[in-house]
């Protein structure tokens, strides 16, 4: 890295090199069965750079490529943005933190293999003819980031994850469902994960009836990625520097029900995205959003911060877009880390009890439709139960859900389960209840 800045310095007023070594080892499983055992060990690097005011990037998997890379760097400049910041100048080397657990940097393929058909055995206990793919992956990776101003961040994490996929067909139609547990930590939430999957599917083989009307909505944790979006789009800060958000001007005013918080939060080691520093260099901290209803502010990079004239949230990450995971094929863009909504005071269960008739939204289909800028949001229910009279009677079926989000969580707030649970979805990641709206427009066809 050293020897990029060096050859950086010669053409660049500015540099700056990102690293990220990667050490992952998943275990695959298809129809049921161990398929492949994959590993990957990787080194890439990512150089940005400013020469005559403008921003130049540039990346590569090749650890010894470094005049290429410095040269594509400085050539892109000429078309790059205006650089309008300076990169940080902090200087931390927190090693293996507590973003890093020795117990899954030491996970074996067995180990791996183990918990894979652990997860499997629980679904097919109970439903022995679904179709089912999985994947338990163990990840250890060091990050470096270093520039010219002399900034220069280090430190480790470990990434525990384990995804799986059911398909159960039915007389008529199919129930599907993808599912993804991860966090930095060793956690028996790739076996919940699968007993979650065993009661999602109990609930499919009678289809409940819905009509057209407003009713109760009630959204798993897993369903809320459809309201993730245009909160996201809300409270960007760039979005609001550029006045795209529903929220623009709004900071100090009530504009969710007083019982709701959000925050971003990259500090809890338990969480999937947290980290000790952005992808900027910038240290991470808890930022509260929405505080008991009242807008305190947006999440920022470093160049979303400065056109604002705020500072950076160290919320500077390597996503190309909303629906993307990291790249080092891409500048920092302002993403949130994890996005938290506190629990309520009601159970999950009993939160349920409480509706006379509404429908449980627990997955949804695609990235749903409407002006997620507005906070508008249309969604067709990939998998949803009915209730009625405080109990789950069956599966929904060609039904979809609309609203505002922001309306809905001001105006429309029936409650939200004292439960929390974590999400990682291809949206984001998140920590959220269950979350209920009465008078909800909801379409059967």
């Amino acid at each position: 890295m050293e020897r990029i800045l060096e050859r950086a310095k010669k053409h660049a007023d500015m540099a700056e090199v990102y690293r990220i070594e990667k050490n992952a080892a998943p275990a695959c499983f298809a129809g049921g069965e161990l398929t492949a055992l994959e590993g990957e060990e990787s080194v890439s690097t990512a150089l940005r750079l400013i020469v005559n005011g403008r921003f130049g990037f540039s990346s590569t998997t090749h650890p010894d490529e470094v005049d290429e890379l410095v040269d594509r760097a400085v050539n892109s400049a000429q078309f790059g943005p205006a650089a309008d910041f300076e990169f940080s100048r902090q200087v931390m080397h927190f090693g293996k933190g507590q973003y890093y657990d020795p117990s899954v940097a030491d996970l074996k393929y067995e180990d791996l293999i183990q918990t894979g058909k652990e997860m499997i055995d629980i679904v097919r206990t109970s439903f022995p003819e679904v179709n089912l793919e999985a994947e338990v992956t163990r990840e250890a990776n060091r990050i470096t980031i270093m520039n010219t101003l002399g900034g220069d961040i280090q430190f480790e994490k470990t990434m525990y994850q384990a995804f799986l996929n059911v398909l159960l067909i039915l007389d008529s139609d199919r129930a599907e469902l993808e599912h993804t547990a991860s966090g930095t930590h060793l956690s028996r939430a790739p076996i919940q994960m699968a007993h979650d999957a065993v009661w999602r599917f109990s609930q499919c083989r009678r289809v409940a009836p819905v009509r057209t009307k407003k009713m109760t909505v009630l959204f798993t944790s897993l369903a809320f990625r459809g309201l993730y979006v245009p909160l996201f789009y809300g409270l960007n800060g760039d979005n609001a520097f550029r006045k795209m958000s529903k929220l623009t001007g709004q900071v100090g005013q009530h504009v969710l029900d007083s019982t709701v918080t959000v925050s971003d939060d990259a500090t809890d080691p338990l969480l999937p995205a947290s980290c000790p520093a952005d992808d900027e260099g910038v240290i991470t901290r808890k930022n509260t959003l929405i505080d008991r209803g009242i807008l305190k502010g947006f999440f920022y990079d470093r160049r979303a911060a400065a056109r604002a004239g705020a500072e950076s949230t160290g919320n500077g990450f390597k996503k190309s877009s909303l629906y993307t995971g990291f790249s080092i094929d891409t500048p920092p863009s302002p993403f949130p880390s994890n996005l938290v909504i506190d629990p309520g005071m009601i159970a999950r269960d009993e939160l349920i009890r409480g509706i006379e008739e509404g429908i449980i939204v627990d997955d949804v289909m695609g990235a749903g439709q409407g002006n997620n800028l507005n906070g508008e949001f249309s969604m067709n229910v990939a998998l949803g139960y009915k209730i009625e009279n405080g109990e789950v009677v069956g599966r929904v079926k060609d039904v979809m859900v609309a609203g505002n989000v922001f309306e809905i969580f001001k105006n429309n707030l029936r409650g939200m389960s004292s439960e929390a649970y974590v999400e990682d979805t291809l949206f984001g990641r998140y920590k959220v209840p269950w979350i209920a709206f009465d008078d909800m427009p909801v379409s059967a066809t």
